[in-house]
């Protein structure tokens, strides 16, 4: 919805449900704005093969590597 892109590294070991919650909490303190809603309802999504990012795995289960694409919806 912000239509915003960020670039973040990322723990390639941590589960995908804990980055997401980083990740949030650090856009929202960069934009200066609350979450609305829960944030367990987010969802991460491969931008390259439109795929649902499992988020009790972690990056490496879930294929990503440098540079891959994430989408949070």
């Amino acid at each position: 919805m912000m239509g915003k892109l960020y670039d973040f590294r990322i723990d390639e070991e941590v589960p995908l449900y804990e980055v997401k919650t980083e990740v949030t909490e650090m856009i929202c303190q960069k934009e200066q704005c609350a979450v609305q809603g829960d944030v367990e309802r987010l969802l991460m999504w491969n931008a390259q093969n439109h795929t649902q990012l499992m988020q009790d795995q972690n990056a490496q289960e879930n294929g990503l590597k440098t540079g891959s694409r994430i989408l949070l919806v």
